[in-house]
């Protein structure tokens, strides 16, 4: 690593965008977190109780 200064560049934005990679998963996790979005195994059916809940409510309302 560092020793051909040719293709230094390379390099050196190879360790950026893997930087920039792990600071975007990073943050993501940390906005799910903070509006109290599920993370991990939890998403998954988050997304399906959330339609079957509109549907259900479309159909019967919000009384029952």
């Amino acid at each position: 690593m560092f020793e051909n200064p040719s293709i230094l560049w390379l390099e050196i934005l190879v360790l950026f965008l893997v930087g920039l990679f792990l600071v975007g998963m990073l943050g993501i996790y940390v906005y799910k977190k903070a509006k109290h979005i599920p993370t991990g195994d939890c998403s998954y059916c988050y997304k399906k109780k959330q339609k079957l809940l509109k549907d259900y409510h479309k159909v019967y309302g919000n009384n029952h």
